[in-house]
């Protein structure tokens, strides 16, 4: 693992000094994404690496992707192995292009087809085959076929879809996306929407509505997803409303990520209750104002609800926040929430400060604090972190993370780690996290995974080239 681990470092030093005209218009571009991280508390060594490649030549693009999963992280789907994962040949010309193997493609917004990855959640559904895309002032359009990966890198029956999107006039477009494919017990099934949308000066407005035809033994499906943006003055108002049944379109590969119509959330404790999206049975909204004070600040009001057909709460949160910047070096953000889904009820506070001092330095607090109930028995409980980190931009981060609970199940009451992000040789980011951190969900628009409990060193390196 050693020599491995010095390999993979020299060979990404060496991509790194290659200058990027080699042969007068051929250029050579490149990433590499690497993880290494030894589990004291199980004993365990996982190493992870995606090293992308690209080749550039007039209208072309040739690119691939060599994986190593040796062995991956336990909240990964992939199994151990390594070998070419991706690779792709790409030709674009004015309006064209035209892709030949591995993609990744988005229909609407997501209702039908979402075809992506996600780094931090080990999620990759690109697709290997053929898309032709053609846009232009008038219509946008895109035709693809090919057999989906899903997360455990399994291909599946091949898919065959196309999205077309009319724009007569510039503040209106209106369009239709559809898909078929054959699942091995079913047979073949298809799924569709139309959407419209308009952009104003004083607002954006956009609407789709999708259907699914599954065979005879299933029931039919239909999702309805709208959203409204209004902007006057210092106010802005966003209403978003969804409303999905039988429309999760996973059969050993999603296919789909329909918008999950919840306020994300990057502090920990409360993207750790967010809610985990079931399109095949809920709806509900989204309402959020945001109004800005002058230049000083902004403050943001925002309230989610979510039920299933017969009306049961599933997830419901108020939540209200200020960000103030009372000095030009100064930037302070409180925020009050209440988060409740089947099992608990959260109340959630949260407050950040950044004090930037002498240029490129800044020293920055975030305190979370939450006060958990159980519905079921009314067992209550809070949960506390506080990361303090100092920046010295651009060149390197020092942080402290810590952790707290004061619930009775819980084997450990502490977790306290260490993380040092560094940025050296123009193109190279390395992270190093050591000491403890606490199991739970990490959740980027409605897709959750759970991270287990991690005690150890991680290590973590991203080069461009």
């Amino acid at each position: 693992m050693k020599n491995l681990f010095a390999t993979v470092l020299s060979l990404l030093l060496v991509l790194s000094l290659i200058k990027t005209d080699l042969f007068a218009q051929l250029q050579l571009q490149g990433n590499n994404f690497l993880e290494y991280s030894v589990d004291r508390e199980t004993d365990n060594k996982y190493f992870e690496d995606w090293t992308d490649i690209y080749m550039n030549y007039q209208n072309w693009r040739l690119g691939a992707r060599y994986e190593m999963h040796l062995p991956p992280q336990l909240y990964s789907l992939d199994t151990t192995g390594q070998g070419i994962s991706q690779r792709f040949m790409e030709y674009r010309k004015d309006n064209l292009v035209v892709t030949l193997g591995n993609f990744y493609s988005l229909f609407g917004r997501g209702l039908v087809l979402r075809s992506f990855e996600n780094r931090m959640l080990r999620w990759d559904t690109n697709i290997d085959g053929a898309k032709f895309e053609f846009h232009q002032r008038y219509i946008d359009f895109q035709l693809l076929g090919g057999r989906p990966r899903d997360r455990s890198g399994r291909r599946h029956a091949v898919l065959e879809g196309g999205t077309v999107n009319l724009k007569p006039v510039l503040f209106l477009s209106f369009g239709g996306s559809y898909v078929t494919t054959r699942l091995p017990a079913e047979g073949d099934v298809d799924w569709g929407s139309v959407h419209a949308e308009t952009n104003l000066n004083w607002g954006s407005f956009y609407f789709e509505r999708a259907f699914k035809k599954f065979p005879n033994t299933y029931p039919p499906g239909k999702a309805y997803y709208g959203m409204g943006n209004v902007y006057y003055g210092p106010l802005t108002a966003l209403v978003e409303y969804r409303d999905y049944d039988q429309f999760d379109l996973t059969e050993g590969l999603t296919y789909n990520n329909p918008p999950a119509v919840v306020r994300e959330h990057l502090y920990t404790l409360m993207n750790r209750h967010q809610l985990v999206q079931n399109a095949n049975d809920e709806k509900g909204y989204l309402a959020e104002l945001s109004y800005t004070i002058g230049d000083k600040g902004v403050l943001t009001l925002s309230n989610s609800r979510t039920t299933n057909h017969d009306g049961l709460l599933l997830y419901r949160e108020y939540y209200g926040q200020l960000e103030f910047d009372p000095t030009y070096n100064l930037n302070l953000v409180g925020g009050f929430g209440q988060q409740r889904d089947l099992a608990a009820e959260y109340l959630n506070f949260v407050g950040t400060g950044k004090l930037s001092f002498k240029g490129y330095n800044a020293v920055k607090l975030i305190v979370e604090h939450q006060h958990a109930k159980v519905l079921l028995n009314d067992r209550q409980f809070y949960n506390q972190a506080i990361t303090l980190s100092y920046d010295r931009s651009p060149l390197y981060t020092l942080s402290l993370l810590a952790e707290r609970t004061t619930d009775q199940l819980s084997e450990k009451d502490i977790w306290l780690g260490g993380q040092v992000d560094v940025h050296f040789l123009e193109n190279f980011d390395l992270s190093v996290f050591g000491g403890k951190r606490r199991e739970g969900k990490l959740c980027v628009g409605g897709v959750c995974i759970f991270r287990p409990e991690f005690e150890g060193v991680e290590l973590r390196l991203i080069n461009r080239f």
